[in-house]
């Protein structure tokens, strides 16, 4: 199991995103924090900061590439920031009842 985390590009496509992982039974569960802030450099050095919405939620680990390649798919000019991280420990029992729900592509 991992752990992802997408930064989409807009609300719009946060709500887009949300539903399709739900929906296509990628996730049991999706957490969505709005009013995130994002911080990056800029080009003249400075801190810019945009309010951003950041998805997150457990797949397969063997899922990632699949749900990857399907949100290339549907985003292709506008990708969002898509990234996971291992989870080493997890409740059995809670374990068990996300693989059973989650479908295998």
């Amino acid at each position: 199991m991992v752990k992802i985390y997408i930064i989409p590009k807009s609300k719009s496509q946060a709500a887009e995103i949300t539903e399709f992982l739900l929906r296509g039974k990628y996730l049991l569960t999706v957490m969505m924090l709005e009013n995130c802030v994002l911080a990056k450099i800029g080009t003249k050095k400075q801190t810019n900061r945009l309010n951003s919405t950041l998805i997150s939620g457990i797949i397969r680990s063997l899922q990632f590439n699949n749900l990857n390649e399907r949100l290339r798919k549907m985003y292709p000019s506008n990708m969002p920031i898509l990234y996971s991280i291992p989870i080493i420990h997890m409740d059995s029992q809670q374990s068990e009842a996300i693989s059973d729900y989650i479908t295998v592509f």
